[in-house]
């Protein structure tokens, strides 16, 4: 099994519901040093994928590099349209979807953070839009930037503006190029996040309940979220959970386990449900026990994004099963 850990590099307060785009603060990524430990035991190779807040600050800069170097991690980009320039006003309250921003501005933005990426010397091929906001219109620009591999479809989730994800596949796939959601001829791997669907075609299902109006919203978005998934991500399932979401995708013969988090979840307060240095130690401890369990479990290799994109490059294409749904 392939092991693909994301870490959403980006600036505090996106979780207080008190965000503040004009003081911007990203202390946060200090404390991404408490992952050493776990990392290096079990051979983690992450992929950071960087916000424009952290990489345009000079303190940080040094200590990204320092990352990439000791855990021979992979530092990508991660757009956040909302404070990356150029700022322009929006008739649409933030976080504004990518489908209602306008191509060439959504082009500006990523030739900024690209720009700044490669300040450090790191050519950036690996990318994940802002609040899982990936459409047609964030897709089309991503070859031409050079981007090779993205991981910004959250099957199962549900979001403001859309797009949705609910039919998502769960295994990495090359897309259609006018529509990131389904296969096609792309030369950019989508790598979603290991969300699980309980039973095969879950989403579909829910799909069309939502087209004949037979269920309200938010139960289609709380039964996909909640009773109808496993996600296999650290900061929003128990170790037991996480377990049972490994056997499941063992059993659909999956052969990819794609984890993120974010850098605010392991800062005190950053997070709603890391309020302290004792919820922060528990985080990483329950990381190390997944860690240590899933390589007792099977074989494990920890590969970066375009690690993964390259391997599958290598392979032939094959049809999309219905069971990656």
């Amino acid at each position: 099994m392939k092991l693909v850990v994301t870490i959403d590099v980006e600036e505090e307060g996106l979780f207080s519901n008190q965000y503040d785009s004009r003081n911007v603060s990203v202390k946060n990524v200090r404390e991404l040093n408490k992952l050493d430990p776990v990392f290096k035991e079990w051979g983690v190779r992450p992929t950071l994928l960087v916000a424009y807040p952290v990489v345009s600050h000079d303190p940080h800069k040094d200590l990204l590099l320092k990352l990439a170097e000791k855990w021979n991690a992979e530092i990508g980009a991660h757009l956040h349209p909302w404070n990356t320039p150029p700022l322009e006003p929006s008739p649409y309250p933030e976080p504004v979807p990518s489908e209602l921003i306008p191509r060439e501005l959504l082009v500006a933005k990523l030739r900024t953070l690209m720009d700044e990426i490669r300040k450090l010397g790191v050519g950036p091929v690996s990318f994940r839009m802002g609040r899982f906001s990936m459409g047609p219109k964030v897709f089309s620009i991503l070859e031409p930037a050079g981007i090779r591999v993205d991981s910004s479809i959250a099957p199962m989730s549900r979001y403001y503006g859309g797009p949705d994800h609910l039919s998502a596949m769960t295994e990495p796939y090359f897309p259609d190029p006018h529509d990131p959601l389904r296969a096609g001829t792309s030369s950019v791997l989508e790598v979603p996040m290991t969300i699980l669907p309980l039973t095969r075609n879950l989403g579909l299902w829910l799909e069309s309940l939502r087209a004949k109006s037979v269920l309200p919203e938010k139960w289609i978005s709380w039964i996909a979220m909640n009773a109808g998934s496993i996600p296999i991500q650290p900061a929003w399932m128990g170790l037991r959970r996480l377990k049972a979401g490994v056997k499941l995708l063992q059993k659909r013969k999956g052969s990819v386990l794609t984890m993120f988090f974010h850098s605010s979840e392991l800062m005190p307060g950053g997070y709603p449900h890391h309020p302290t240095v004792a919820s922060i130690d528990r985080f990483v401890q329950k990381l190390a026990a997944f860690f240590a369990w899933l390589h007792s479990e099977t074989a494990v290799e920890s590969v970066t994004l375009s690690q993964l994109a390259e391997s599958y490059r290598k392979k032939p294409r094959v049809a999309v099963s219905s069971s990656l749904r």
